[in-house]
């Protein structure tokens, strides 16, 4: 259900590509660059653990252990040290130490610029695991963006080149990189700016977060918190007007109040950064659920009051968490439709 909503994975692997042509491809060559890549992804093979835990699994641990700062300089020496052993046995190089050292170092490197990609998203990484499982997020960029990845592929293209100079395509990667640095920094600061543009046009004390949605950092989705209600707005630098808020009520209940102490309720607020909208819903056939939803994640239409959460049916027990809460996670699917899809590029540029 939540596979994707973090940067995706090519970009992940251009970016591991574009650091090993910038600094390691003169040394150990065009092979550096398929094992910056491979190497690249390989933190989000934490999402295998989802296969081996219950259904929350995946929200507990994914960016953890594998995106911490610490996992590159500890797992990176072994790894680089491993290609090293290989490159060696099957090409019959002499002992280098040089090269080995060179293989280390971009181990390291790809392994760092994962975790460090994904904190410019909105989805949460443990970068300080195992001191804190707190989750780190910048709300830079969203987790598609079509001119970062575009940039990255394009240095590796010219990089590919077989007449292009070594020296010509470390300095194209480094151009890239330079390029794609500046551009989260941008989408740092339009970020900042739209907190502030809401705080003001809100017009009351709350906690306020903007959200980058898809393919571009300009269109924000904004959440304002007070203790009674929660607000949701859209908001473009560039088609700027009053923010049209919709405002959902923080219901308090007893039944909520009781389901929030489960296991599972925990597990998606730590998850959801406490940006959490909890609901009693009654559906046709009677039954009545608690829900809760991750308002970081959401567009106009079916999904404003956030894309997808966990319920409970109030007294229900399946589930066989041992508490009675038997929470599932669900999803709410987005308008995909071609007006859709035009509505929201009208609302990111005016026209």
């Amino acid at each position: 259900m939540i596979n994707g909503h973090h940067m995706d994975s090519i970009t992940q692997m251009l970016f591991g590509a574009t650091v090993a042509q910038a600094g390691f491809r003169r040394q150990l060559g065009r092979r550096a660059l398929v094992a910056g890549a491979l190497i690249a992804s390989i933190p989000d093979a934490d999402v295998a653990l989802a296969w081996v835990g219950d259904r929350f699994a995946e929200w507990e641990h994914h960016r953890g252990v594998t995106h911490s700062l610490f996992f590159g300089p500890v797992v990176g020496p072994m790894i680089g040290w491993a290609i090293w052993r290989l490159e060696r046995r099957t090409s019959r190089l002499a002992p280098d130490r040089d090269r080995l050292q060179a293989w280390i170092w971009l181990s390291v490197l790809a392994l760092l610029t994962h975790p460090l990609i994904d904190l410019f998203t909105s989805y949460g990484t443990q970068l300080l695991w195992p001191l804190t499982t707190t989750r780190f997020a910048i709300d830079s960029m969203p987790i598609i963006e079509p001119i970062y990845s575009a940039t990255l592929a394009i240095a590796l293209v010219i990089g590919a080149r077989s007449a292009v100079r070594p020296s010509t395509a470390s300095n194209a990667a480094g151009v890239a990189l330079l390029f794609v640095l500046v551009y989260s920094c941008i989408g740092w600061a339009i970020n900042d700016k739209v907190e502030r543009i809401a705080a003001a046009d809100l017009g009351r004390p709350a906690a306020v977060s903007a959200y980058p949605l898809l393919f571009q950092p300009y269109f924000r989705r904004v959440v304002a918190m007070t203790p009674e209600n929660a607000y949701v707005g859209y908001y473009s630098v560039l088609n700027p007007k009053p923010i049209a808020w919709r405002t959902y009520p923080r219901e308090s209940s007893e039944a909520i109040g009781v389901l929030r102490r489960a296991r599972e309720a925990e597990i998606f607020e730590w998850f959801a950064m406490d940006k959490v909208l909890w609901r009693t819903l009654s559906e046709a056939d009677g039954h009545t659920f608690v829900v809760a939803t991750d308002l970081r994640y959401g567009m106009i239409g079916p999904t404003d009051a956030g894309q997808w959460g966990i319920r409970a049916a109030i007294g229900g027990t399946n589930g066989g968490n041992g508490n009675g809460a038997g929470f599932r996670p669900f999803s709410i699917p987005r308008d995909a439709s071609g007006a859709a899809f035009r509505r929201y590029w009208a609302d990111i540029i005016g026209w």
